[in-house]
């Protein structure tokens, strides 16, 4: 793809090929490929075979992180009843990293009609990713064993989880390759653990927009019960936070309130039973990956359902109260307004105002530059990721290019105006841009994190994780939002009747996995930043990003500084130690 380094391993194999390290082995089928590829390479059905060959994997992380790898498989005839299996990994001193620890999925291919911008293809991309066992039941489903279509690749995605108590060194495993049962081949795999580890709950601040309702209606084909809505919302809640992502709105259910007076008597019971294990961090349960995981951010339901403003006032002021007794106060926001027009600047400062009259502790939150009219009313600034970096053919998305000492406590967020948010394809000023969508490369997907480090932005907000479940059609096969093919949908609805097993699971996207990568990649600058300055961390993001719209999109070179930077805070981390 474009300059893109492809770092896979491929091996061809033929009844007249067949390697020593196969001996024991049947004799693999004719015109059967397989290689290789890292995480950062979007494989599509009819790429090429790569120039280079390679025969094992190797990939790096740390404790208490997700790393992946592909391997890729392709036939010239039609092959059925394909699968792997990865055994445990072996380390240092009799150390093992179960295979328990390892999820393995089939990636499913969407059509996709048309671009998202003009750095986009239509055609046919790898997203959906359906486990062979899911992390949220443990049930078997359908995706494996799979078939491989006549020259076609097929991509399988497979992650590995390291848990905190893993020792430091490298460890070496296999991945099987069978077909009917039967052995075709072994790959070796090698995973090298750092001697540092990741925080569970994320240091970069995120709230990314979920609703509990149109799941519901997409999984079961219509509302239910508001017992359904929190069931699903907390399913994929989870899901988020096992991405290292917050969400807001969520079930969008507020807690009972009944108001006499200047009195307010809310039943928090069934709201705190929903939020509370992800506020305190028991969501996750022991043995789970990234145990103890809270998330970063929850804004405050149900404030516009109250029509009287003395009865908001006493709302939110029960609300600061409540979050300020279980601890979660640092964590609350009020979503006060989404991109005002400026006809609505005068309402928003008056329901701002109203909100810091309840309580001091209550920020509002508003998706807009800094505006000097709204001192007093306005905590948190989220500004597009546009204003930062003006460039020719500005949209007019930004009235002001921001400029941060007059926002502290700025967060920041990608749209679609980032890729052109009409149905047709823009110019020059849509290329570059970080980008959510699905045919874009993989860099763009996991690049935001590298930038919020390189403005200093202190958090980051998406407006939605399943955005096409709001449509009457299944989410599965209508993706184009906003000019954008998975704008706004990280997900997509797990129903038994599609994907096998007997229980509902979002089924996740490589995109999402690419923003916990890229979160991930944030923890090491932190951790780097704490052992030897910030500046250093500094210099290794200047490696990779100019500006918001330019940064390097060789996978090549973000894997290298990763690399550089894991090896420089496991030394330091061995230094601190002593």
């Amino acid at each position: 793809m474009g300059r893109v380094t492809r770092m896979y391993r491929w091996i061809i194999l033929s009844i007249a090929a067949i390697p020593v390290v196969l001996t024991g082995l049947r004799p693999p089928s004719t015109g059967f490929t397989f290689w290789t590829a890292h995480a950062l390479e979007k494989i599509r059905p009819y790429d090429a075979v790569p120039d280079r060959p390679q025969d094992s994997v190797q990939i790096s992380a740390a404790r208490n992180e997700f790393e992946s790898f592909q391997i890729v498989f392709r036939a010239e005839s039609d092959l059925e009843g394909i699968d792997v299996q990865v055994s445990d990994l072996k380390g240092p001193d009799g150390a093992v990293l179960p295979a328990s620890n390892v999820t393995i999925y089939f990636e499913r291919y969407l059509d996709l009609p048309k671009p998202s911008s003009i750095e986009g293809r239509p055609g046919e991309w790898p997203d959906a990713l359906i486990p062979r066992n899911d992390r949220y039941f443990g049930e078997k489903r359908n995706a494996f064993p799979f078939k491989v279509l006549a020259r076609h690749d097929q991509p399988i995605w497979i992650e590995v989880y390291v848990p905190p108590s893993t020792s430091a060194g490298m460890y070496r495993g296999d991945v099987a390759v069978t077909i009917s049962g039967k052995r075709e081949t072994t790959i070796p795999v090698k995973l090298e653990v750092w001697n540092f580890d990741l925080p569970s709950t994320s240091t970069l601040p995120t709230s990314f927009g979920l609703n509990g309702l149109t799941a519901v209606r997409q999984h079961l084909g219509k509302y239910t019960n508001d017992n359904d809505v929190v069931r699903f919302t907390n399913l994929y809640r989870k899901a988020a936070l096992w991405h290292r992502v917050s969400v807001h709105n969520g079930s969008m259910l507020p807690p009972r309130a009944s108001f006499n007076g200047d009195k307010a008597t809310i039943d928090w019971t069934r709201y705190d039973k929903e939020v509370g294990p992800f506020l305190d961090g028991t969501a996750i349960a022991p043995g789970q990956p990234l145990y103890g995981a809270k998330a970063t951010s929850i804004d405050i339901p149900g404030v516009r359902n109250i029509q009287r403003e003395q009865e908001q006032i006493l709302y939110l002021r029960a609300f600061a109260q409540h979050f300020r007794e279980k601890g979660w106060i640092n964590r609350l926001f009020n979503y006060l307004w989404d991109e005002p027009p400026p006809v609505k600047y005068d309402e928003l400062v008056r329901e701002g105002k109203l909100a810091h009259s309840a309580d001091p502790d209550i920020k509002n939150l508003v998706t807009a530059s800094f505006h000097p009219e709204w001192d007093g009313a306005v905590d948190l600034f989220v500004p597009l990721i546009n204003c930062f970096a003006f460039k020719p053919g500005n949209l007019n998305n930004c009235d002001q290019q921001v400029e941060q000492p007059k926002m502290p406590n700025l967060w920041w967020y990608q749209s679609c105006a980032s890729h052109g948010c009409n149905n047709t394809i823009g110019g020059d000023y849509f290329r570059g841009w970080p980008s959510y969508m699905i045919d874009v490369d993989a860099v763009a997907n996991r690049i935001m994190p590298w930038l919020t480090w390189k403005y200093d932005v202190k958090g980051e907000l998406y407006y939605a994780m399943n955005e096409s479940y709001s449509r009457p059609e299944d989410a599965w096969d209508h993706v184009w939002l906003f000019g954008g093919n998975g704008d706004g949908t990280l997900f997509y609805p797990g129903r038994p009747r599609t994907i096998g097993g007997t229980s509902d699971i979002p089924i996740e996207s490589i995109r999402l996995k690419l923003i916990r990568d890229g979160l991930e990649d944030y923890e090491y600058l932190v951790l780097l930043s704490k052992y030897d300055g910030r500046e250093a961390a500094a210099k290794y993001v200047d490696r990779l990003v100019t500006n918001a719209h330019t940064y390097d999109r060789d996978p090549a070179m973000l894997y290298n500084v990763r690399r550089e930077i894991g090896e420089r805070v496991s030394k330091a981390n061995d230094r601190h130690r002593k």
